[in-house]
């Protein structure tokens, strides 16, 4: 049978310790890329915990469906749209104020085989200053493009064989002008860093496949370490990759007992990552990485209680917030994995939950929002309903939280600082 750990894509605040781009809370910052800087879906504005359509700023219909998360830049908010019938991928520009249309672009696909629950647009954008860049499968191979704040293609890439029985959903990342894709799958694998404004190939780390991969790499710089690109796959494991040429500087293997579908973020100095199968984690590692070729990473402790498969967790101070595929979520202890409560709230989940202030929100299958309290004691805030199915991370920037269904784009504000509760 197939299991659910197919088809969740990218789709799919620790301690004050010297990190690079790391825990810390999101503070006027662009969102730039899948849960926003750095990974960590931390925000600090307040929004309301319970809202209807009356509410919205704006809601828009996208030009074309889809399961990937916006990213925002200024007054523009970026999202990607597939066709079903032809499996072209539509880059749209939408203004962040009044959800006017700006420009769209399109990139010619192919009709391939994915699941139900995947889209032709799973993968997250990245933005910065000059460009948004977008990654997309067609006819078995992996596409990169560069598009500018006009709408005008910058450049565009065939990268490399993409064999994903169910679809794809690559997320990109960037450090400064370097671009850094995985491409986890089931044939010839690699991650690759390309010059942000040109396209071209600066360096190429090839990869053992098997087993498909969807998690998003994190940017990590240890105390006294350099600035780390962090990968997980099933197959490597969890390493840190220099910037420059790509080396492997640290890696542990064999650590995941599934398939890497969320991302790894950080928490308490350490990076956290997991896998899972069937729609349930298997296991969620604490790592403690090397700071250079000499030292070799170690395992803190490991999680194996109501995981999550697809949702990536969040961390808000010194606590760790698990929000699994069936609907429980469970606080933990970031430092040491002491569990602190655990509560089941319902519903099937393949976006991964965000922070923002005081709250939590994570938007289900079926288009249900859940916000509870990001605290000490379980507090179930509110429930909202986008009116159609999801399987999307929500966006914060602004003052605004980006919300995105299936077919549609909705934004809500933030609450006055006055009376925001």
């Amino acid at each position: 049978m197939l299991t659910r750990s197919c088809f969740a894509m990218a789709a799919l605040v620790g301690l004050a310790l010297p990190q690079l781009r790391s825990d810390q809370a999101y503070a006027g910052e662009n969102w730039t890329r899948f849960r926003g800087p750095n990974g960590s879906g931390v925000a600090t504005e307040s929004f309301p915990a319970a809202w209807t359509a009356d509410d919205y700023l704006w809601k828009v219909t996208l030009p074309g469906k889809g399961h990937s998360s916006p990213v925002c830049w200024g007054d523009l908010v970026f999202v990607t749209c597939g066709d079903p019938e032809t499996g072209a991928v539509t880059l749209a520009a939408i203004d962040v104020n009044s959800g006017e249309s700006r420009w769209t672009r399109t990139f010619e696909g192919s009709h391939h085989s994915i699941h139900a629950a995947n889209s032709y647009a799973s993968g997250t954008p990245t933005v910065d200053a000059d460009r948004v860049y977008v990654t997309w499968t067609a006819n078995g191979v992996l596409h990169a493009a560069a598009v500018d704040h006009q709408g005008e293609v910058a450049w565009q890439r065939e990268l490399g064989p993409a064999d994903y029985k169910h679809g794809s959903g690559n997320s990109p990342i960037l450090l400064d002008d370097l671009l850094v894709i995985a491409n986890d799958h089931t044939g010839e694998s690699f991650v690759v860093g390309l010059d942000a404004k040109s396209g071209d190939e600066r360096w190429r780390r090839p990869r053992q496949g098997g087993t498909e991969s969807y998690a998003t790499p994190l940017l990590f710089d240890g105390a006294d370490g350099p600035e780390q690109i962090v990968v997980c796959s099933s197959a490597e494991g969890i390493a840190g990759l220099s910037p420059i040429d790509g080396t492997v500087l640290w890696q542990s293997s064999d650590i995941y007992v599934a398939r890497c579908v969320n991302s790894p973020f950080i928490a308490a100095g350490m990076i956290f990552s997991g896998s899972g199968e069937g729609g349930n984690g298997k296991n969620l590692t604490a790592v403690r990485p090397a700071n250079d070729k000499r030292g070799e990473p170690t395992i803190a402790f490991e999680l194996k209680k109501s995981l999550a498969q697809a949702p990536t967790p969040v961390a808000v101070g010194d606590r760790l917030y698990v929000w699994s595929d069936r609907g429980v979520v469970t606080c933990y202890n970031a430092a040491d994995g002491e569990e602190i409560w655990t509560k089941r709230i319902g519903g099937n989940y393949y976006g991964s939950p965000v922070a923002a202030g005081d709250k939590l929100y994570c938007v289900a299958a079926d288009g249900e929002v859940v916000c509870i309290a990001a605290a000490d004691k379980f507090e179930l805030l509110g429930r909202s309903q986008l009116g159609e199915g999801s399987n999307a991370t929500p966006a914060i920037h602004q003052g605004k939280m980006f919300l995105r269904t299936e077919s549609s784009l909705a934004c809500l504000p933030a609450l006055e600082t006055s009376s925001a509760n």
